[in-house]
């Protein structure tokens, strides 16, 4: 194969030699050397100056400048070009422009083979610029931008060029800026590029990349290395700057910033790598970033952002693949400035902007070719700081947004952040504090992965002065908060990867200092507290569960006042004093699901050393109660509202009395049971509520109690109770009109007290009643009218005295109602009148109408210990006064329902005169009274009399003595009364004439009555039944005779009912539920009641109205028809299974519901929804219940024929039980108009002919 090859390389050689040896060879050898040597000739000689001729006048034609040329030399042979003294002149000649020292060029004569322009080398030395600037966007050299800037046709190809080695050196630029009127200079200037090409070209590279200037006196280096020919196309530049003036650089930014650098240097040492591996680009950088003393203001100089250094170290940052590796990033001494609006925009936010109408729909013309380029999935942000710190920092807030604008300041921030990174596990820590500048510091420490997706941390807040939060709680509350801090350690962690997110704060405490909150035009706080702290257990955000182990309140105070509105102030501090700017923000109308309830546990509450004022400003006279001091303790509170809490409760009332209060409260349902020790508690302080109703001042009195106290809410009912002692002490009444003494007592105590109130009634039990030291005044004026109708004050006009004879008006006689004073003195005569009186007509009295709730009352001792009555009759001329003092006793136990009567056993001295004593038995409180009562008065000077005898006799009493024994029995209304009189030497004196004197003959009476001892010795029987109309005591009787005739035309029932048992009312009708007719437990018992009353009153007819309310009992009979179905079903079920089933006992197990109410629906003939492919679907039992209810047969016939029927009802239940012909079902109501009583509109009404 080798001597092969020898040989062909010598047969070519031979033929070679042959051709050369030619002749024709020759002659071509010879011609081109001459084309050479000629063209050496003109390359040398002839074509420089035609060069330079022709560049002068195209660089003068195409720049529109002067241009010159001093030299050109060429070289044909290499086609090396060199040019010097390059000047090109400002338009119009005046100036400079562009001076180049030397240009040389030397292209390759590839050129000619590749069929584009092929450099190996350009260098440029000393090249000069002379760059004006005249305004914003026109330099002295825009005019060549414009010219030259001409687009390229659509669909031209690129031109094909390859430069090398392209040198710059010793290189000035003069920047003459007449629009800042600033000039600058940039030399030292060279410039090192190794390669630029659209064409492929094996061109030695010798030149490295370079950029090295001077700016201003700030030298920049860039360096770099580069393999153009390589595949990968690797580069590496350096990038150094040193304190570069950057407000001088940002000014020539093209585009307009929108904030101003007023000052900063920036100082790189980077170094940045570029390789191309395959298609895919790789750009790496590292090294330092330094700016120094950097501000930036707003383009109205508001300051924005200033810094001492900001030091950004990169170990590898690869921007084109999402790495962004940080040493370290340290910023010095920061000040933030933002300030937001009265719309609440923030500086920030407007410096954002809003991109102009054509640039956005560039962007959007843009953004559509690149649409599927944003289909590649973007490569994750691999961010990463080995260490981040900020030192001495500021944030500075101006914020206009609150009605009253606010500034806070953060000042003395310190951050640091360690080990962050976003793709590793590994936790960054992290530490963080400020101060504030009205007061406070926060500090937050902690670690965090955002990778794993999890975080803790420790915040703390020190003495927050919560002033300064003051204009951002105006848009919630009126209150203005004058004073207090706010403390926290907070334990949190968080887990952002689980679903919902897994937050937790443990063991943390929350802590309030010297707090004050005033009312917005008051100096003086509303409520102030010295110390609270809270001490949080565990907090679960994701469980939504709060476990806190404390609440503790030192020091709380509380002014409450009640306006004159009625409006509670505090209440109205809650209520927003301004209403916050609208802000327009984009919502979708979409509801968001209802999230968990919260469950919540505290362990305990304490409220210690409190004080409470209240004023009530509504009443006519304010109420002013002090609760002080004030401890409270709370146990077990949690959102189980259903859990009874252990309270206990000391306070003092108006420095008096004390009240302590300890027990068990639940919530839900409201269920109280407390023990109540109340000692002299001012009870006088609540007179201003009742005081006005009265024409007596409640000047002095106490309430003491010791006892439990229950309340309870179940349903709709309430009830309440109370077991223990009470006593009223130290009571002092005073007559409102002259503040003279009118009543009072030592002691009123109540001894084994048991209260109780329900739907049914109130009970009120007292095992002893004690009334000591009492004393009152009895007053009858000169009108006849007793002082104790007026303790009651009218509704306008001033107050009545109680104590003092107003003197007004004219006298009337004295009426039965008013002789109760003297009744003694008139005993005879009216015995007398009422024996030979006649009868009084019958007539029908109208019962009292029995309360819907009636109270039961029971006394087991009633105890009078040393009182006194002072008793004044100026309706008597002349007046007459008694004072009945001494007066003690004792009366035994006696109530409402008591079955026995009570003994009685009181005495008392009638001052001047002998003693009066009072035994026997009374049972007072029971439906019909009962007393055995045996009175006694001896020895009764007459003379002290005479008043009455004269004005009601005609004749004074100059002589006597009077013993009365009085016996008087009361048993089921039947009243027996035995007075026995024994008058010993009565006289007479002078007739006195007078209109109210009676015109018998008294004297004649008197003797005939006289023994011929003097004495007079009778017995005045009197004897009827109160209940009886024609009662021998007819003038006292013949008024409630008409009231009670009155009251059964109006209230029959009522009367009934009192007669025969009910309620009241009630008895008038029977309800049904709603769509049913059907009879209740309830019901039959008052329709017994009904039978009984009729039983007893055969001359009453009874009407029976049956009703229905169409807006119940429509509902109610769908029910029914629903019920009916599925008990149709069931029936199915069961019948014909070979037993016998009655069918009025079949039920439906509530198990087995579901199942028959299935089969009645699917069996009910109406259209059913149904699923995607055509079967019945299923619905849940509410959906089927309603469907049913709503294909219901119900009209208006329905609710007649349920009228109907609850008539029918009610008169086949009373049939047996009343003569038919005494019932009569009358035409049905249709509506529930005219019912006024609180009943049910769903029954059957009665009326009585």
């Amino acid at each position: 194969m080798a001597s092969l090859d020898k040989e062909k390389v010598s047969s070519t050689l031979h033929a070679i030699g042959d051709v050369a040896r030619s002749r024709r060879a020759k002659r071509i050898g010879v011609g081109t050397l001459i084309f050479l040597v000629l063209f050496g000739l003109l390359g040398f000689f002839a074509a420089p100056p035609l060069i330079r001729h022709v560049a002068e006048q195209q660089l003068t034609l195409q720049l529109d400048r002067p241009a010159t040329v001093r030299r050109i030399a060429l070289n044909p042979y290499t086609l090396n070009l060199e040019a010097e003294g390059i000047h090109v002149g400002e338009r119009g000649g005046q100036g400079e422009f562009i001076d180049i020292g030397k240009l040389t060029v030397r292209p390759s004569w590839a050129s000619l083979f590749r069929g584009a322009p092929i450099v190996s080398e350009i260098r440029v030395d000393a090249p000069r610029f002379h760059i004006v600037r005249y305004d914003a966007q026109r330099f002295n050299f825009t005019d060549l931008i414009e010219k030259f800037s001409t687009p390229s046709k659509p669909g031209s190809k690129p031109v094909h060029f390859s430069l090398s080695n392209i040198q710059v050196n010793d290189g000035r630029v003069d920047f003459d800026d007449r629009l800042l009127n600033e000039k600058h200079v940039i030399d030292n200037w060279s410039l090192g590029i190794p390669y630029v090409a659209t064409l492929p070209s094996k061109t030695d590279i010798f030149v490295e990349p370079k950029l090295r200037a001077r700016i201003d006196g700030s030298p920049i280096a860039i360096d770099g290395k580069t393999k153009p020919f390589a595949q990968s196309r690797e580069s590496e530049v350096e990038l150094k700057f040193d304190r570069l003036d950057v407000p001088k650089l940002i000014t020539y930014a093209p585009a307009k910033l929108p904030v101003a650098v007023r000052n900063g240097t920036l100082s790189t040492n980077l170094k940045l790598r570029f390789v191309m591996a395959g298609d895919t680009p790789a750009l790496r950088v590292s090294g330092t970033v330094d700016l120094n003393d950097a501000k930036v203001t707003s383009a109205s100089s508001e300051p924005l952002f200033a810094a001492r250094g900001v030091h950004v170290a990169a170990t590898d940052l690869q921007p084109l693949r999402s790495i962004l590796h940080f040493d370290e990033i340290r910023v010095d001494q920061p000040v933030v400035d933002l300030a937001r609006d009265r719309q609440g925009v923030l500086n920030v936010e407007k410096l954002a902007g809003t991109p102009a109408a054509p640039a956005a729909a560039s962007g959007a013309s843009a953004a559509a070719p690149a649409a599927p380029a944003a289909e590649a999935k973007a490569a994750p942000l691999d961010l990463a700081i080995r260490h981040l710190a900020i030192d001495g920092g500021t944030v500075n807030f101006d914020d206009r947004m609150p009605a009253t604008p606010a500034a806070l300041s953060l000042t003395r921030i310190a951050t640091t952040l360690d080990g962050f990174t976003m793709q590793g596990r590994t936790p960054a820590r992290y530490a963080v504090s400020t101060e504030l500048s009205r007061g406070g510091t926060v500090k937050a420490e902690g670690t965090f992965s955002l990778a794993a997706k999890q975080a803790d941390t420790k915040l703390t807040v020190d003495a927050l002065a919560l002033p300064a939060l003051q204009p951002y709680l105006g848009e919630a509350t009126r209150a203005r908060v004058l004073d207090g801090t706010f403390s926290t350690t907070v334990n949190a962690k968080a887990d952002w990867g689980k679903t919902p997110l897994d937050a937790q704060v443990a063991d943390s405490e929350l802590s309030l200092n010297a707090l004050k909150i005033a009312a917005p035009d008051a100096k003086a706080p509303a409520i102030a507290l010295s110390d609270a702290r809270v001490k949080v257990t565990k907090v679960d955000l994701a469980a939504r569960t709060a476990q806190v182990e404390s609440v503790d309140a030192n020091g709380l105070a509380l002014d409450v006042r009640r306006l004159k509105n009625g409006a509670i102030d505090l209440a109205a501090l809650a209520a927003p004093s301004q209403a916050a700017p609208a802000r327009a923000v984009a919502h979708k109308g979409r509801a968001e699901p209802a999230a968990p309830s919260w469950h919540y546990e505290i362990g305990e509450l304490n409220v210690k050393d409190a004080a409470a004022t209240y004023t009530d400003l509504s009443t006519p006279h304010p109420v002013k109660l002090a609760f002080k001091p004030l401890q409270l303790n709370v146990r077990k509170i949690s959102d189980d509202l259903s859990k009874p809490l252990p309270v206990q409760l000391q306070a003092t009332l108006n420095r008096k009395g004390s009240l302590n209060v300890s027990g068990d409260v639940t919530a839900q349902p409201l269920k109280v049971g407390l023990r109540i020790n109340g000692n002299r508690l001012d009870a006088a302080a609540f007179e201003p509520y009742f005081g006005s109703a009265l024409n007596a001042t409640v000047a002095s009195a106490l309430l003491n109690a010791q006892g439990n106290l229950a309340f309870a809410q179940v349903k709709d009912a309430i009830r309440a109770s109370y077991r223990g002692d009470a006593a009223l002490v130290d009571v002092r009444m005073l007559d409102k009109a002259t503040s003279d003494p009118f009543a009072g007592w030592r002691s009123l105590a109540l001894t084994g007290l048991k209260a109780s109130y329900d739907e049914h009634g109130t009970d009120v039990d007292a095992a002893r009643v004690t009334f000591s030291n009492f004393y009152g005044r009895v007053l009858l004026d000169a009108q006849g009218r007793l002082n104790l109708k007026d303790v009651v004050a009218q509704e306008s006009g001033p107050a009545q005295s109680l104590t003092r004879d107003a003197g007004k008006g004219e006298p009337v006689p004295l009426s039965p109602q008013g002789a109760s004073a003297p009744a003694v003195a008139q005993a005879a005569p009216a015995a007398h009148v009422a024996q030979q009186a006649p009868a009084s007509a019958p007539a029908v009295v109208k019962a009292a109408t029995p309360p819907a709730q009636p109270v039961r009352m029971h006394v087991g001792q009633l105890v009078l210990q040393n009182g006194r009555v002072n008793y004044t009759d100026n309706f008597i001329k002349p007046n007459y006064t008694a004072n009945l003092v001494a007066i003690k006793g004792m009366v035994g136990g006696f109530g409402t329902e008591s079955t026995t009567s009570a003994p009685v056993d009181v005495t008392a001295n009638l001052s001047g005169n002998g003693p009066i004593t009072i035994k026997g038995s009374v049972n007072p409180l029971i439906a019909k009274p009962a007393l055995d009562l045996t009175a006694t008065a001896h020895d009764i000077e007459l003379t002290n009399l005479t008043p009455y005898s004269a004005k009601y006799a005609g004749y004074p009493i100059t002589k006597g003595k009077l013993n009365v024994d009085l016996h008087y029995q009361l048993a089921n209304d039947q009243l027996t009364a035995n007075n026995h009189i024994f008058i010993d030497q009565l006289t007479f004196g002078e007739h006195v004439e007078n209109d109210t004197a009676t015109k018998l003959p008294v004297r004649l009476a008197i003797a005939l009555l006289k023994n011929s001892r003097g004495e007079i010795d009778v017995d005045v029987p009197v004897s009827g039944s109160l209940s009886n109309p024609e009662f021998s005591v007819g003038g006292l009787i013949w008024r409630a005779v008409l009231n009670l005739i009155a009251k059964a035309v109006t209230s029959p029932f009522t009367l009934l009912a009192h007669a025969f048992g009910g309620n009241g009312e009630e008895l008038g009708y029977v309800e049904f539920a709603p769509g049913s007719s059907q009879l209740t437990d309830a019901s039959q018992g008052k329709l017994d009641t009904i039978a009984k009353m009729l039983a007893d009153k055969p001359s009453i007819r009874l009407d029976l109205i049956g009703r229905v309310d169409p807006d119940k009992d429509l509902p109610g009979l769908r029910d029914a028809y629903v019920t009916r179905l599925v008990r149709q079903q069931k029936l199915k079920e069961v019948v014909g299974q070979g037993e016998s089933v009655d069918t009025a006992s079949v039920k439906v197990d509530p198990a087995e519901y579901h199942t028959f109410l299935t089969r009645a629906y699917k069996a009910a003939d109406f259209k059913k929804p149904r699923n995607l492919v055509g079967l019945q679907k299923t619905l849940p039992d509410d959906d089927m219940k309603k469907a049913l209810a709503d294909h219901a047969p119900v009209d208006e016939g329905s609710l007649r024929t349920l009228a109907q029927q609850r008539a029918e009802s009610v008169r086949q239940y009373l049939d047996g039980k009343v003569d038919a012909s005494r019932m009569f079902v009358v035409a049905p109501k249709l509506d529930a108009k005219g019912i006024e009583d609180k009943g049910a509109t769903t029954r059957v009404d009665f009326g009585l002919k």
